[in-house]
């Protein structure tokens, strides 16, 4: 019984996952198909890419709040080159990811200068990025997208939903998860969340971690804007904007707390998808769409109110073995 409580902790974006699921596919027609699924997998294949960048600053013990309007940015500078120069769509790619990676980087130096929070920073160039982006499109869409470019994200193998963008989503979870589980690097990013003084004290070079973690938060922010504007075929000031508090629910649900220094990016995914399954299942049962941000709030709440608990219960376990140790010390003494 412990055993399977433990896992339920650990795993609770899974669980509820697979619970979620099950329901829907009782009482909604035409939810548990391939078909279904390989499209909620493309739906979000943008949203979990970024959330690959998101996850690894949350688990350093940072957090940004710019993602959807740097997304947003870097999408119309793509568009804009792809519509309105000859440049080629391999090089405008890499063009884009660049642009997307010198923005994260220039979010890591002012973080480094003010020796503030990058959340406060992110706060600032999100709106920045937002009044960039009107003022770059005069508030239009740039459509029109060409069709070598939209093939990056719509294009498919084998099967007509088993598109390129959920096979560049697989490939980077899976280069993640491994990065995070099994190199030096992984280690170092949670000893910074747990920790950032010890981390320093251990001769960790938190400066340069932060600023690796920022180029690949760009990388992976730039990849995510290539693949959303590829599957809709056109860019607008605002359109990544809200993304990242479907992308804080899923990583709070997956088990990264708000201070840091845990998580498991396998767990991220079960809760990005958890967040998707719930509005697709109510689109297939035909409620107010409406009741979709109603329900995305509640799911947030509760895995805020969910970490709390479990750094609240983590507090009183190792507040327990300290007295259990000088208890021990003192009998022996």
């Amino acid at each position: 019984m412990k055993r399977t409580i433990d896992f339920c902790q650990k795993n609770l974006a899974l669980v509820l996952l697979v619970t979620a699921g099950a329901i829907f596919s009782a009482t909604t027609a035409n939810f548990f198909t391939l078909t279904n699924i390989l499209n909620i997998l493309n739906q979000n294949a943008y949203t979990i890419i970024a959330m690959c960048g998101v996850a690894l600053i949350m688990i350093g013990g940072d957090l940004d709040m710019s993602v959807g309007y740097h997304m947003s940015i870097c999408g119309v500078l793509c568009a804009m080159m792809l519509t309105r120069t000859a440049i080629p769509v391999p090089v405008v790619v890499a063009l884009t990811v660049l642009l997307s990676v010198a923005a994260a980087t220039l979010t890591t130096f002012l973080t480094e200068l003010l020796a503030i929070p990058r959340i406060f920073v992110t706060i600032g160039e999100a709106t920045l990025f937002q009044g960039c982006a009107y003022v770059i499109t005069n508030s239009k869409t740039i459509s029109n997208l060409p069709a070598a470019f939209k093939n990056i994200a719509q294009g498919a193998l084998g099967h007509p939903s088993l598109t390129y963008a959920t096979l560049i989503m697989a490939v980077f979870v899976a280069a993640m998860s491994f990065t995070l589980s099994h190199t030096y690097f992984g280690r170092h990013v949670f000893s910074m969340g747990g920790n950032l003084t010890a981390a320093r004290l251990a001769g960790i070079n938190t400066r340069r971690m932060k600023y690796i973690i920022g180029i690949l938060v760009g990388f992976f922010l730039g990849v995510a804007a290539v693949i959303l504007i590829g599957r809709t075929g056109a860019a607008a000031a605002n359109t990544a904007a809200g993304v990242e508090i479907n992308i804080l629910t899923g990583i709070l649900l997956g088990g990264v707390s708000i201070r840091g220094g845990e998580g498991k990016i396998s767990n991220c995914v079960a809760g990005i998808l958890l967040v998707a399954l719930i509005s697709n299942g109510m689109q297939l049962a035909g409620w107010n769409p409406y009741y979709q941000y109603i329900a995305k709030g509640v799911i947030m709440l509760c895995a805020l109110g969910f970490d709390m608990f479990q750094m609240r219960r983590r507090s009183v376990m190792n507040n327990q073995r300290k007295e259990e140790i000088v208890k021990t010390a003192a009998r022996e003494g």
